[in-house]
C-alpha cells in the first residue's frame, strides 16, 4: 500500500510535475499509474490533501486556456474550421446544426426536464422500497386490495358495480 508515499508528492517540484502532467492531458488514472499507486489513492490523496487536489485541477484549467486561446488564434487568423468551433461551443443560442425551430426547440428542453423528473421519481420510489424492506409486489398487493375495497364499497352504496 503508498501508506506515507504521500508526503514525497507534497513537495514542491513533484506538485509541479503532477500539474504538468494534467496539462499535458493525462487523466487522473495515467497520473496514478505514473506514480505507481491506484487511482483510488491518488482520490484519497486529493480529497486529504489540498495542494495535491490544486495542482491537479490547475493544471487541467491551464491546459483547456492553452488550447482555448490557440483556437482563438486560429479562428482569427481565418482558419474556418476553428472559426465554427469556436461559434458552435460559444454561442450555441445562434450557431448550432439544430433543424429545430426556437419553438420546437423549447419544447424538446421540457421533453427532456420532464424525462429526467420522471427518473428521479423513479429513482425515489426505488429507494423509499428499498428503504421499507418490502417487496414492489407486496406494496402493489396492498394497493390493489385497497382498490378492491373502495370498489366494493361504491357497488354497495350505488347498487352496481363502477368502473376502477
Amino acid at each position: 500500500m503508498a501508506v506515507g508515499r504521500y508526503q514525497k508528492w507534497l513537495e514542491p517540484e513533484n506538485l509541479l510535475l503532477l500539474q504538468g502532467w494534467k496539462r499535458d492531458g493525462l487523466s487522473d488514472e495515467q497520473i496514478a499509474q505514473k506514480i505507481g499507486i491506484a487511482p483510488r489513492t491518488l482520490e484519497n490523496w486529493k480529497k486529504q490533501h489540498v495542494q495535491i487536489m490544486q495542482c491537479l485541477k490547475v493544471g487541467k484549467e491551464q491546459a483547456n486556456f492553452i488550447i482555448e486561446n490557440e483556437l482563438f488564434k486560429k479562428a482569427k487568423s481565418g482558419n474556418v474550421t476553428a472559426m465554427i468551433f469556436y461559434l458552435k461551443n460559444n454561442w450555441r443560442s445562434k450557431y448550432n446544426d439544430s433543424q429545430l425551430s426556437p419553438d420546437e426547440l423549447k419544447l424538446a428542453e421540457a421533453k427532456s426536464r420532464k424525462t429526467n423528473a420522471e427518473a428521479d421519481i423513479a429513482e425515489y420510489k426505488a429507494k423509499v422500497l428499498e428503504e421499507s424492506g418490502s417487496s414492489g409486489v407486496e406494496l402493489l398487493n396492498e394497493y390493489l386490495d385497497k382498490l378492491d375495497a373502495l370498489s366494493d364499497k361504491e357497488v354497495k352504496q350505488d347498487g352496481a358495480k363502477a368502473d376502477v
